[in-house]
């Protein structure tokens, strides 16, 4: 599994991401499968973004 450090990229788009981010619109691991530069907020606050959602 990533540690958080690791997860301060989102999967999608590559984008560079804060912790804070991370631990707020993260999975339980902090991995951020959608940022605001893929993903509207809509989506990240509904959990759309996340695998499996």
């Amino acid at each position: 599994m990533e540690s958080s450090t690791a997860g301060a990229r989102c999967r999608n788009c590559g984008t560079h991401v804060t912790q804070q981010f991370a631990r707020v619109f993260g999975d339980n691991g902090d991995i951020v499968h959608g940022c605001p530069a893929c993903t509207t907020y809509r989506e990240m606050q509904s959990g759309g973004h996340l695998p499996g959602e």
